[in-house]
């Protein structure tokens, strides 16, 4: 509940069509829009891309194989693919997914209309993980899914655990949420007798989906490791040299980056923060997740999943992958998790000392609902703002650049580029195989085993591009992500640029290199 008073009226689905119909219908025509001026990047439209390339189902999973994520995306994106050769397509998709979150938190959620409202028009709900097509959106579906079905968990485990084994196939995030909650449970199996007599009572359903949980988990561990020990680049890594006081702090401001989002404000906003110093954050950070930890202090079960939920992502950032601020988001899906769970959470009687803890505890549970309209209120308006400056600027310049191209008819040459996670985009979207440098290959998709892939320099790259020019005898169309500074002797021209961009590195310079003895 929003205002954390008892209110057996929110505990209940939303009876009013009209409210739901409209707040749909708004909803649903912003983030369309967003759709058709979102062009996707490197990361949203990888999915799409080597899906394209891939002859079958054994094919894409051993193509994704360094990629760090588990299947379910993918064999969304491979099905969508045989249906349409339009990358929009799974931009649709991915609308749906969120449209549908949308729904069932208008319809489910016991939160006030106007929280609801403020909600789903916040910064992840609407943009990060809505207009952004990534396998985190899915991800929110699900977790949805079982907040709704929480209060009927001892009726619907089996349910919860299929859920549950979906949950962990989405991202590494829900893979950690999949047994955060699993861990709740057995912590409540144990803490209130009467849920460990009602389960008990269901031994067999109790058996079979705690075997599919664990099935699903250690499915998704499996399709995230990548073949070798070798790390691969850009995906997840460890060194115990990372393991310092400063990833530490800095692991720990992640969390304020999620929960106030407020970023630089600039054209390139995204994964920024007005507060950048990482110290600062981190005491902000740790001010905020005391004040949580003590509005859930009299809900145990609701406790128990606020910290293993706040262990585990923290833990996973600060050993394995610090990420950006779509990684960091699930720390503020965690919790409205626990906002959510708090309202079918009685409130035990936990004596706390009389003191400032009693008297904070008391203030928070008298103004819960407006704090609660304040955190939201900040996520509107930093989405309202992330979605008005995609109105105006490209979200990446790949889109424009391969429209260009083939508007000019540049795709009848050779097309070569670096830096080649940049160029993925340029080369998904002109659905036409580049040589890719860094690989000296052509494809499509970026391919991240590094035994396949080297950084150039951009000396190494004009090297590179002039024994291609040399073995091709013909033109060959230049797509960079930077600026080349020599021409080392070659005959080298610029034909165009598309610098505008949200995504820093996903601003295009287009050059003809063309064989001296042609000039």
């Amino acid at each position: 509940m929003t205002d954390f008073r008892d209110s057996e009226k929110l505990l209940h689905p939303e009876t009013n069509k009209a409210f739901i119909f409209w707040v749909l219908l708004a909803y649903s025509i912003v983030e369309i829009t967003g759709i058709i001026f979102h062009p996707m990047w490197r990361d949203e439209i990888h999915f799409w891309s080597i899906s394209g390339e891939s002859s079958s189902l054994s094919d894409l999973l051993q193509r994704k194989a360094w990629d760090g994520h588990p299947d379910l995306w993918y064999l969304l994106a491979f099905t969508i693919r045989r249906l349409s050769d339009d990358p929009v397509s799974l931009q649709l998709l991915h609308s749906a997914i969120a449209i549908f979150t949308v729904f069932l938190i208008l319809k489910y959620a016991p939160f006030k209309r106007i929280h609801r409202v403020l909600l789903v028009f916040g910064y992840f709900y609407l943009f990060e993980y809505a207009t952004i097509s990534r396998n985190y959106a899915i991800g929110i579906l699900l977790i949805t899914l079982i907040l709704i079905l929480y209060r009927r968990r001892f009726r619907s485990f089996f349910l919860l655990a299929l859920v549950l084994f979906f949950l962990a196939q989405t991202n590494i995030f829900g893979l950690i949420f999949c047994i955060v909650f699993l861990l709740t449970w057995t912590f409540e199996f144990f803490y209130s007798r009467s849920i460990r007599t009602a389960l008990l009572k269901r031994k067999t359903v109790l058996v079979a989906g705690f075997l599919l949980i664990i099935t699903g988990m250690a499915y998704a561990v499996h399709s995230v490791i990548p073949p070798s020990v070798t790390p691969a680049v850009g995906v997840m890594d460890f060194s115990l040299s990372q393991l310092t006081l400063r990833e530490l702090i800095r692991s720990f401001g992640t969390l304020w980056r999620a929960w106030i989002p407020i970023p630089v404000l600039n054209l390139q906003f995204w994964n920024t923060n007005l507060i950048g110093n990482e110290p600062v954050q981190a005491i902000l950070a740790l001010i905020l997740i005391f004040a949580a930890g003590v509005l859930f202090i009299k809900r145990p079960v609701v406790l128990f999943l606020y910290v293993t939920g706040l262990v585990g992502i923290i833990a996973f950032i600060f050993i394995i992958f610090f990420g950006y601020l779509r990684h960091h988001g699930h720390l503020y899906i965690l919790l409205i998790a626990c906002i959510w769970l708090k309202a079918y959470s009685p409130e035990r009687d936990i004596v706390i000392r009389p003191g400032l803890l009693e008297k904070f505890y008391g203030w928070q549970k008298r103004n819960a609902g407006h704090l609660f309209s304040i955190l939201l209120i900040i996520h509107v308006l930093v989405g309202i703002y992330a979605y008005s400056v995609q109105l105006m600027v490209p979200f990446s310049a790949g889109k424009e650049t391969a429209r260009y191209i083939r508007q000019q008819k540049l795709d009848r040459f050779l097309i070569a580029g670096d830096k080649d996670i940049s160029l993925e985009t340029v080369s998904s979207y002109l659905d036409k195989k580049v040589f890719f440098f860094s690989r000296n290959q052509f494809s499509i998709y970026m391919d991240y085993d590094p035994s396949q892939r080297r950084i150039l320099t951009e000396s190494g790259v004009l090297n590179l591009a002039d024994s291609l020019l040399k073995s091709s005898g013909d033109t060959m169309v230049l797509v960079m992500n930077y600026s080349l500074k020599t021409n080392q002797g070659l005959n080298v021209r610029k034909i165009q640029s598309f610098e505008k961009s949200i995504v820093p590195d996903e601003g295009y310079y287009l050059y003809f290199l063309s064989p001296i003895e042609n000039q």
